[in-house]
């Protein structure tokens, strides 16, 4: 199945907007779009009280496909798409993301999900720098710019901020601010999505993501 979702209370991007997008990339690419959901929650309600979205992750069983028009509409926070990714993927279930025209699945390079991930912090600073009228959280050059890609592959063997700092001669408090400016560790945590290796012999098996995905809204947790 393929459900297109589409996000409400975007100025820039309305429903009939996505909508509208939506179709037209389906009808390039031959998909036959089975479900629409709209998710009308205001994008400061956290991913746990997000309701529309959650029911319908847990609805998903293996092989279904959800069609959107860009990441944000899952979510605008790096660490809520990582958990909305970890969820989806190790049961089998796609993403499309139609305005870059890529598919998430199990067989997704990981650099492909870090780029992503990484583009949307970066429009995120944008955004508040637009929103608060000043510079606050903009992306300006770095000094460890270069490194960035290094940083990338310490933080990943586990090794320390402060190691790091010493490795390249850095201040620390410098290095760590870079870090969470960056949200490298959000990224990282992205890598540990799980990806799955088909199983050959259990086709007549149908998994359901609320049997596998451990997220849950609070309704579900007063009710375990």
């Amino acid at each position: 199945m393929i459900i297109a979702y589409l996000r409400g209370k975007n100025r820039n991007f309305s429903i009939s907007y996505q909508q509208e997008y939506l179709i037209a990339y389906a009808l390039g690419k031959g998909i036959a779009i089975d479900l629409t959901e709209i998710d009308d929650d205001p994008f400061s309600t956290i991913l746990e009280e997000r309701k529309t979205l959650l029911d319908l992750i847990h609805s998903l069983k293996k092989g279904d496909q959800i069609l959107i028009y860009d990441l944000w509409v899952l979510s605008k926070k790096v660490g809520e798409l990582t958990k909305v990714f970890d969820c989806i993927l190790k049961n089998d279930v796609s993403i499309i993301v139609s305005r870059q025209d890529i598919v998430i699945n199990s067989d997704i390079p990981l650099q492909t999900i870090i780029s992503l991930l990484s583009t949307q912090r970066e429009q995120n600073l944008q955004t508040e720098k637009k929103v608060m009228g000043r510079p606050k959280g903009s992306f300006s050059k770095s000094k460890f710019d270069p490194y960035k890609s290094r940083i990338l592959e310490m933080l990943e063997a586990g090794i320390s901020v402060s190691e790091i700092a010493k490795k390249l001669g850095v201040s620390r408090s410098s290095l760590k601010d870079y870090i969470n400016s960056r949200s490298l560790k959000e990224i990282i945590d992205s890598k540990n999505i799980p990806q799955i290796t088909h199983t050959q012999n259990n086709h007549s098996v149908v998994h359901t993501l609320s049997r596998e995905c451990d997220l849950k809204n609070k309704t579900q947790y007063k009710d375990s």
